[in-house]
């Protein structure tokens, strides 16, 4: 991307030059060859996405078609934009600065979120310290920061004064145009940004540090073909094969849509068996989709289907938490499900007390647990941004059911999950039941992938103890750390805008007074009264 945003931004003084013979054909023509590109790169994962493969491919170029306008009308813009500004350190920050703020509101208004844009949301490199506090805007503000380096170096080497007629001129020219020490700048900030994951890198923690952290073992349920020999798997199924997790997992998750009801009774009566049967102390996250009567049609008979979520333990006659999916997948689920309105919601649960360890070592009496928050959300909903931001309290894990039709899109969406854990400073369970879904635990340290494809797994993590519930900068304000980006461009530009107007001064003062001298020795006393050269007010500002 870097590569890309620092070619786009070097060639962008040549692209929208007025002068240019068809100047918007060829703007035209690079959108419809940046499009191509990006359609080329998804097109294996989006043929099945809708019902033709004709109207997945028209879908898909014409998405990529307009992701790639906007990306150039804000290269556009801030081409433009920066000849407004006589400071070289707000020029060299003006690009970044749109560049995040474009993709948070495209974000925002599109209907899959982080998916239809063009940021980055991997999150395994050394800036990733920074998301809790700005969110993804950080990342985007990164990488267009160090194109802009890349490309403003470019530019500078090619722009160098050569040895030839005119070389000593030139190397000798006043130079009010030049980015290059806010350049460095930028560089040298950007290198800084790197110390924070040097000396602290985010590697997992002891989970044997039972004073520091609460071991936690979390379960996801997969089912195999090889197992069951079934492709459809029932209720008995996914309990069957929960049971042989029970042992081993505090926590265990079954797949988004795992099992289907057709009314509230069948879902209570499947609820209420699993509530009996079990015989561990363990939290089971059933996620489900239902028919219902429609709560708007006051006579019943109209019926609805919804994904969602429960959270069940024989500790409570009722769920601990019920999550309806709110973000469904244009065409191919919106079709016939209905989306919730309802935020996620938090519940407190309590984990016993391992065998080895004294009870006054792990909790107060008399129960002797350790409190974990929980929470859920369901796949799509993780594109979205600040999915969570009704939530007064961070949770120390988050249910995360999910089930992708494509290994592209499991693993686009597995790094969706792995933004927002790093948003919250939390851990996330991911349980893809999709063909070639990618499943793990992401936050906390754990980078990699668990598993792809299926077959129920067990994975030990660690949580912080005591656990801090606070929220994370970027949780309580969300997009608003754009303002900093925004402020950054005007830090350092009175002071240099003060030195180029002095610099300009000084040498208006030497023309005047080299052209007054040139006149008195001609000997016609002719006062000559000299303008600002054409470079300089345009640098100033000053139509000619």
């Amino acid at each position: 991307m870097i590569l890309l945003l620092s070619t786009l931004t070097t060639y962008a003084p040549i692209l929208f030059r007025r002068d240019t013979d068809a100047q918007w054909a060829k703007v035209i023509l690079l959108g419809i060859i940046l499009a191509s590109g990006s359609s080329a790169y998804r097109l294996g994962a989006s043929l099945q996405a809708l019902s033709t493969p004709g109207g997945s491919i028209a879908s898909l170029f014409g998405i990529s078609l307009g992701l790639s306008s906007l990306s150039l009308a804000s290269i556009f813009i801030a081409a433009k934009g920066s000849l407004r500004f006589a400071s070289p350190w707000s020029r060299v920050t003006l690009f970044p600065a749109i560049w995040a703020t474009l993709w948070c509101i495209v974000s925002h208004i599109n209907p899959v979120g982080y998916l239809a844009t063009w940021s980055i949301a991997k999150n395994t490199d050394v800036y990733n310290w920074i998301t809790p506090y700005v969110g993804p805007a950080g990342k985007d503000w990164v990488v267009a920061a160090w194109a802009i380096v890349v490309s403003e170096t470019l530019t500078q080497w090619f722009m160098e004064p050569q040895d030839g007629e005119y070389g000593p001129l030139l190397s000798s020219a006043p130079r009010i145009l030049c980015n290059s020490k806010s350049t460095k700048i930028l560089g040298i900030l950007l290198t800084i940004l790197f110390v924070p994951s040097i000396i602290q890198p985010n590697l997992p923690p002891l989970v044997s540090n039972i004073d520091t952290r609460t071991p936690l073992s979390v379960g996801c349920v997969l089912p195999s073909y090889q197992t069951y020999k079934k492709h459809v798997l029932s209720f008995d199924d996914y309990f069957t094969e929960t049971k042989k997790l029970a042992s081993m997992a505090r926590v265990i998750l079954w797949p988004e849509g795992a099992v289907t009801f057709n009314s509230v009774q069948e879902r209570d009566h499947a609820f209420a068996s699993i509530r009996t049967n079990l015989q561990h102390k363990i939290y089971i996250g059933v996620s489900f989709e239902e028919t219902v009567s429609d709560p708007v049609d006051p006579t019943g008979r109209t019926s609805m289907t919804r994904t969602g979520l429960a959270v069940i333990s024989a500790a409570s006659s009722t769920p601990h938490l019920v999550y309806y999916k709110r973000h469904l997948v244009p065409g191919g689920e919106s079709f016939r499900l209905r989306h919730s309105g309802n935020e996620p919601t938090l519940f407190e649960g309590e984990l016993p007390r391992p065998n080895p360890v004294p009870k006054p070592d792990w909790g107060n009496a008399p129960n002797f647990t350790r409190p974990i928050l929980m929470t859920s959300s369901i796949c799509l909903d993780f594109a979205i941004p600040s999915p969570f931001a009704a939530l007064d309290r961070k949770p120390g894990l988050i249910l995360a059911p999910a089930r992708t039709w494509d290994r592209t899109v499991g693993h686009a969406m597995w790094l969706q999950a792995k933004q927002r854990a790093a948003e919250l400073n939390t851990m996330i369970l991911w349980c893809d039941g999709g063909e070639g879904g990618v499943s793990g635990v992401a936050g906390g340290g754990i980078e990699e992938v668990t598993q792809v494809g299926s077959g129920s797994f067990v994975r030990n993590i660690a949580i912080p103890h005591p656990f801090n519930s606070e929220r994370t900068v970027y949780a309580r304000f969300g997009s608003l750390g754009l303002i900093f980006f925004w402020i950054l461009i005007y830090v350092g530009a009175p002071q240099q805008s003060l030195a180029t107007a002095f610099h300009y001064m000084q040498v208006t003062t030497r023309r005047r007074q080299s052209m007054a001298a040139v006149a008195q020795y001609r000997g016609g006393g002719t006062q000559v009264i000299e303008g600002p050269s054409v470079t300089e007010g345009d640098l100033l500002g000053i139509d000619q």
